[in-house]
């Protein structure tokens, strides 16, 4: 591992290979390598059995494709803590699950919003454009937007989203104190609706939505208060899934809200 990660021509092959069998010339002209160079280097990584030679393409070996598979996780890894370190320091990260601390890697391609809006989603217009077009929405947030339930409600009825949200216990009981009894039957009767599920748990010290297309998310400060001010987007399918991951994490720590 040492051997193929200390060389940047070496990692630059094997993620190509990576992708499956490559030529000589295919391999120079998608890495710009040039041909006394590869041949060098695939020569070392054929004697060590990393790569092997199939007529004239290359590709990786068993081991060789476990080498590379761990090489790239680490590539994500450190590129997600380099880019987000802002996000990471100072903030309380044991509402991530170890298994997706592992795998932090997947949210290397996304990019971090910062601003000094007070909204738990940022400006409005970013939390619409997460939504729009959604095929589900699934949400954990320690508060509660009770004007988000009209959008929510039109996403529902015109375009037949799912609408999963995960509040706090807290949460819960300060909207039933300070609702009406109108709003609590228009509350009710939103959450009757098959493709629409509430539920509570606890506590949460995370707040984020995802989509079939979207990952939004923030966290909170060491101190206990949520940051406001930055907030990670993603539209990349590796973010997405860990998101969907995140959401099944709480989801089953959960029990179903019932008003």
């Amino acid at each position: 591992m040492r051997y193929t990660s200390s060389s940047s021509v070496r990692v630059t092959i094997l993620i190509c290979l990576s992708e499956g069998l490559q030529n000589m010339s295919e391999l120079k002209k998608k890495t710009g390598i040039s041909s006394s160079t590869l041949s060098h280097n695939l020569s070392e990584l054929e004697k060590r059995k990393i790569t092997t030679k199939k007529e004239e393409k290359y590709a990786l070996t068993s081991l060789g494709t476990i080498i590379t598979t761990n090489l790239i996780e680490n590539i994500k890894t450190n590129a997600a803590i380099s880019k987000f370190q802002k996000l990471w320091i100072k903030h309380d990260l044991s509402c991530i699950p170890p298994e997706l601390i592992k795998n932090i890697g997947d949210l290397h391609n996304s990019i971090l919003i910062e601003s000094e809006s007070e909204e738990i989603f940022k400006p409005h217009e970013t939390y619409q454009k997460i939504i729009s077009g959604a095929e589900y929405i699934k949400g954990v947030s320690p508060i509660f937007r009770f004007d988000y339930i009209d959008i929510y409600k039109k996403l529902v009825i015109e375009h037949g989203i799912n609408v999963e949200l995960i509040l706090t216990q807290d949460i819960v009981d300060q909207t039933m104190e300070g609702i009406d009894s109108e709003n609590l039957e228009y509350l009710r009767n939103f959450m009757s609706q098959d493709k629409v599920k509430f539920w509570v748990i606890p506590d949460v010290k995370i707040a984020f939505t995802v989509t079939n297309k979207y990952l939004s998310l923030g966290l909170f400060h060491e101190n206990g208060n949520y940051d406001n001010t930055r907030d990670l987007i993603s539209d990349d399918h590796g973010a997405v899934t860990w998101g969907n991951q995140l959401f099944e994490y709480y989801r089953d720590q959960a029990q179903k809200l019932e008003l």
